[in-house]
């Protein structure tokens, strides 16, 4: 692989967008723009089989999905699964606009009995039943999209890797970033392919949430009391913020950490080596605010910090990751830190910036260029026309003063930005791999196959095993074997 010929990845252009392609050159030289429109997806699986699926778990993560699954052609939602009958007919409703039809069930085992002809099963539910339905849903002959985590427990996880290889069967689970193009072309074109960030020896992960938005839910639409007790939960209250409760979820660092940890084994293709990790429930802990009112009381930790140490090829690479939920400070990201250059990326399209360091021997110019290209130039530096060039009117009052810097300081990078872009739903590319894996009935297809997913949800796990000790917690190899 030379410099003169970057690395690019083939598969990044069933994203395509050729309406944008214009848009977006100015800022790429001859740059692709990289989409999740209809019009691109459209364009993959004309001619092949239709695909019929239901959802099971239409709260927030199952609308998510079904907006998501909006995008795509070649399936077709008949059903929607729920015990929540408020959140089940939204949901039912929405498919029916779209669909013509769709009908309603309490339970999966009355779907899975019912549904005969159904091809695909699409699981959002809390992460206690993901084990439980997923097998169900493998046995009757389906093809399985679960939400991520795999479980809360470990056991429970390792069952699923079990399920499908009993079966056989498609299950794909719902880590989406490994699916997004943008990422994509960040691991395997620029970190790996081209190693234009040299030896990464550290990265950074967040996922910060304001109080406001780590509240509790509550609805004015209660479960009936024996419906709920029916299915395993206590009260409305745990029905509605299961993600805190050690019985139905992992807390904050399963909920939101499993996305970005996970990149972290994504990233490297490899599992650490240890964790040591911090955390408790020091906010939402049902004190009295200043105020006199009283908070929330959560079971799990609201806020944890962990340390991961990675053994690449390279050398030692220390990953530092938190969540919190007391502060929206600076939203959620990934950074990757090289000696040759650092990248930051999120889902959100406006992060997206690589940058890079003098040392580097590279030129970078090489990378913004052809088809699909890795880099784009930063907009900072792009102006459309002549006068929009920054230009001093004005002499500023210190223009005889010696310029001052402080030594401690490294010189500013040069900026750069990713060249691939993505539009529409962060979880359209997933939901469109799995399709595809299930119409030719092959996990290979799969970008997040089960044994991948139970790795992360390992590696997020022990994140427990660490605060409960107070020491690091050094990974076995037999940790993430099933």
């Amino acid at each position: 692989m030379t410099e003169n010929n970057p690395t690019n990845t083939p598969s990044l252009a069933h994203f395509m967008d050729r309406r944008n392609f214009m848009r977006t050159s100015v800022l790429t030289g001859a740059g692709v723009y990289l989409a999740t429109s209809k019009g691109a997806v459209a364009q993959a699986e004309s001619g092949e089989k239709g695909l019929t699926a239901a959802i099971v778990g239409c709260g927030a993560q199952g609308q998510r999905l079904f907006l998501a699954s909006n995008e795509l052609t070649g399936i077709k939602l008949v059903a929607a699964c729920d015990i929540w009958s408020y959140n089940r007919r939204i949901v039912a409703a929405r498919i029916k606009a779209k669909y013509g039809s769709c009908n309603e069930y309490e339970t999966i085992e009355e779907l899975l009995a019912k549904e005969t002809n159904l091809d695909c099963v699409i699981i959002a539910t809390p992460d206690f039943l993901h084990a439980p339905y997923t097998r169900l849903a493998l046995q009757a002959g389906k093809a399985v999209y679960c939400e991520k985590m795999m479980s809360n427990t470990i056991e429970a996880a390792a069952d699923m890797v079990k399920a499908q290889r009993e079966t056989g069967g498609i299950l794909q689970i719902g880590h989406q970033r490994q699916s997004n193009p943008r990422y994509i072309n960040l691991r395997d074109n620029v970190l790996n392919g081209n190693k234009l960030l040299g030896r990464v020896t550290h990265c950074y992960g967040q996922w910060n949430r304001g109080v406001a938005s780590s509240a509790p839910l509550t609805s004015k639409f209660p479960v009936e009391p024996a419906i709920l007790a029916k299915h395993g939960y206590a009260s409305m209250e745990e029905f509605l913020n299961w993600r805190y409760f050690k019985k139905y979820g992992g807390g904050p660092i399963a909920d939101l950490g499993a996305h970005q940890i996970g990149m972290f084994n994504w990233f490297f293709k490899t599992t650490p080596v240890s964790v040591i990790a911090t955390g408790g429930v020091d906010y939402f802990d049902g004190t009295a605010n200043t105020d006199g009112t009283m908070k929330p009381k959560f079971e799990l930790p609201d806020n944890v910090q962990a340390i991961y140490e990675f053994k690449t090829p390279e050398g030692i690479t220390r990953a530092y990751y938190q969540v919190l939920t007391t502060t929206g400070s600076q939203g959620y990201f990934e950074k990757l830190m090289g000696v040759d250059g650092s990248a930051v990326i999120s889902e959100q399209a406006s992060i997206n910036q690589v940058y890079k360091e003098p040392n580097s021997t590279k030129n970078w110019n090489d990378f913004a260029n052809g088809d699909n290209p890795v880099l784009a130039r930063s907009r900072d530096a792009v102006y459309h026309k002549v006068w929009e060039k920054p230009k001093p009117w004005t002499r500023p009052d210190s223009w005889m003063d010696v310029p001052k810097t402080d030594s401690r300081v490294s010189k500013g990078l040069e900026t750069w930005e990713l060249g691939a872009t993505m539009a529409g739903a962060f979880h359209a590319p997933h939901l469109d791999n799995f399709f595809k894996a299930a119409r030719k009935k092959d996990p290979s297809i799969l970008t997040c196959p089960v044994d991948d997913a139970f790795r992360t949800c390992v590696t997020v796990l022990k994140c427990y095993e660490s605060m409960a000790s107070g020491a690091k917690y050094v990974f076995k190899p037999e940790d993430f074997i099933v």
